[in-house]
């Protein structure tokens, strides 16, 4: 979901965070101190310490509350509501998220709406409403459109489309991907693109079509690649090698090509290795 996808917050201590956050709110700071809690919150939620975030987005919702603050309001439910739904609370993660698209919509937050619209069907789907799932999806399409936002819209399709599969309804999950799919060719996101051909590629090995999956899986290497994530690359380039004796010969010409340019193109994986451990180093220096 939306929301900080982009934040890089690798070199920031939380903890010491937490701190000054706590000594704003004893200090009468209130705003504030809301703010700082929301915004740790979002830095738990980039290390998948969701319970951590969970009680950083409630003490900002509290605080928020007290001042009476819509604005923050809104942005700390939805912070919550996704925490919640990390967390699998599926019941509160409805409600909490139904709120904050309330509150959104009553401020005339299109992009605040949609998302918080998206993360609802989220919810649903948990708690295995199949059908108000989707057509809170749809809702939140609509809004992602109103605001301009085809990232948004690519990501309910492929969301949609893994429900879907969940279900093992292949067809519209292929129908999904695939809309998905030129959404993300339009807006240019290699790494999107990619995420969309290795998810096709996996429902045509699962229905026995090696010579797609390959094909598929060859498409998402290369744009894996391009996208610089190395290991996802790697992985499904790996997985189009291994259907090579398994699809015609012209096929497996045509890939061949493709598939060592790919391989010949990533990084070794001891040098990844060494890159982190410099990284690492470099941190504590």
């Amino acid at each position: 979901m939306p929301m900080s996808e982009e934040d890089n917050f690798d070199d920031i201590d939380p903890a010491m965070l937490l701190e000054q956050a706590a000594d704003l709110e004893e200090s009468g700071n209130k705003e504030d101190a809301a703010k700082m809690y929301n915004e740790i919150g979002n830095i738990y939620m980039s290390f998948a310490e969701y319970e951590e975030a969970h009680d950083c987005f409630d003490r900002s919702l509290t605080l928020y509350k007290e001042l009476d603050d819509e604005v923050g309001m809104s942005d700390a439910l939805y912070n919550l509501g996704v925490a919640q739904i990390n967390l699998e609370q599926w019941a509160e993660a409805a409600e909490t998220c139904k709120t904050a698209m309330e509150k959104f919509e009553k401020l005339g937050n299109e992009e605040g709406k949609a998302d918080s619209v998206y993360a609802l069907a989220l919810a649903n789907l948990g708690q295995g409403d199949f059908d108000a799932a989707m057509d809170l999806f749809k809702d939140a399409q609509k809004s992602y459109k109103a605001a301009d936002n085809q990232q948004g819209v690519a990501s309910t399709m492929m969301d949609m489309g893994n429900a879907y599969a969940d279900k093992e309804d292949w067809d519209n999950a292929v129908k999904m991907f695939k809309k998905a799919l030129k959404v993300y060719e339009e807006i240019d996101d290699k790494a999107g693109r990619a995420d969309a051909q290795s998810l096709l590629g996996d429902i045509a090995e699962l229905q026995g079509n090696q010579k797609k999956a390959a094909e598929y899986f060859t498409d998402a290497a290369k744009l894996y690649l391009e996208a610089e994530i190395y290991e996802f690359s790697r992985e499904v380039v790996e997985r189009a090698e291994s259907k090579m004796w398994d699809i015609p010969k012209s096929t497996r010409r045509r890939l061949r090509k493709v598939i060592d340019d790919v391989i010949d193109a990533l990084p070794e994986e001891e040098e990844e290795d060494e890159d982190d451990e410099d990284d690492f180093d470099e941190d504590l220096l």
